[in-house]
């Protein structure tokens, strides 16, 4: 009975006797003097305390697992995302050199472009203003600029006109009114002479065929270069004029000789000043701007050249005396048969006009 007291207390500590089985136990327990000897509370009790004691030993060592699994983890997150860093910045010095590359490969793919683009405007075919032979022209530079072109002449400038200096090529006769830009000066180049100025207004004649070239200053200053003689400098003030003899084969007078060389030193030069009426605008050297042919004092052989371009014809001197025959005067509207008339009342001369519009002096 004993033994069968402890099995059946061994079920019940332990969740395994039957309802049968604990009614016999406690049955067995009611007998006189048994309960005494089996404390089935206090065991009961010392067997919860046992069991929660062990349910907390697990759950302390299940939560101890479960801590580790989380540093586990924790530290392959963080081995993953060191990793992940890695490659960022891999790929973000990556990304940074090949940024670099680019921006290198642009930067010579632009230095490439300017350089070829400049080329390329150096290079191109300069612009070309001509002037009708019974006309004048008149445009604006792209610096701003005015040149009027007399008939017949022809003013040239390069495609990259005002990158580093404003400089043109003139043959003909021209004025101009600069405009003022002392970072770049403007220069004038004709066959016999260069003109350089920062803002002025002047007249430069430099005809192919003709004998003399002539610079003119209404206002401001022009340094004067003769090609022939490029040392040498010559500054005009307002209202000057610098004549130079183009093709010289005797050396000739002129008003203030500025300079007498030998032939094959230097070309003869002229400095005077330039002439204006009082009931004129303009000076006489610039009044082909209205539309007038005027001279001063000049010898019939210029006043000749003079006239074949503004009346489109030809003039033969068969006389050579006859052309050092000098004139002033100013024709406007006159055709070309009263020009001749009026200057044959000055000095004995001749003329006979043909009907290609050839004229024979004599």
């Amino acid at each position: 009975m004993i033994n069968n007291i402890w099995i059946l207390i061994g079920k019940k500590l332990n969740g395994e006797a039957s309802p049968e089985e604990l009614l016999e136990l406690e049955q067995l327990l009611q007998q006189q003097g048994t309960a005494d000897l089996y404390p089935v509370d206090q065991l009961e009790e010392i067997w919860k305390n046992n069991q929660q004691n062990t349910d907390d030993e697990k759950l302390l060592s299940k939560w101890d697992a479960f801590d580790a699994q989380l540093d586990a983890a924790e530290e392959q997150e963080a081995e993953e995302a060191a990793q992940i860093i890695a490659i960022k910045t891999k790929q973000k010095r990556a990304r940074i050199i090949k940024l670099g590359s680019l921006l290198a490969a642009a930067c010579l793919m632009l230095g490439i472009f300017w350089f070829t683009r400049k080329e390329t405007i150096s290079s191109a075919k300069p612009n070309e203003v001509l002037a009708p032979k019974n006309g004048i022209s008149k445009i604006q530079l792209p610096d701003g600029s005015h040149v009027w072109l007399n008939m017949g002449s022809k003013l040239t400038y390069a495609n990259d006109f005002g990158s580093e200096e404003r400089r043109v090529s003139l043959s003909g006769e021209a004025f101009f009114d600069v405009v003022k830009d002392p970072q770049h000066p403007f220069v004038v180049t004709t066959q016999t002479i260069s003109v350089r100025v920062l803002g002025t207004k002047f007249n430069v004649r430099s005809y192919d065929n003709d004998k003399t070239s002539e610079a003119a200053l209404v206002r401001g200053k022009i340094e004067l270069t003769v090609l022939k003689n490029p040392e040498k400098k010559i500054i005009l003030n307002p209202s000057e004029k610098l004549t130079v003899i183009n093709n010289q084969d005797a050396p000739q007078r002129g008003d203030n000789l500025a300079a007498t060389r030998p032939v094959d030193e230097t070309p003869f030069i002229a400095l005077s000043r330039i002439h204006q009426a009082k009931k004129d605008t303009l000076p006489s050297e610039a009044l082909w701007l209205e539309n007038k042919l005027a001279f001063d004092a000049e010898d019939f052989e210029t006043i000749a050249k003079k006239m074949e371009r503004r009346y489109n014809v030809s003039i033969v001197f068969e006389n050579e005396e006859v052309k050092k025959l000098r004139f002033t005067g100013k024709f406007a509207t006159e055709p070309i048969n009263k020009a001749l008339l009026y200057l044959q009342r000055t000095a004995p001369f001749r003329y006979k006009i043909d009907s290609t519009n050839q004229i024979t002096i004599y």
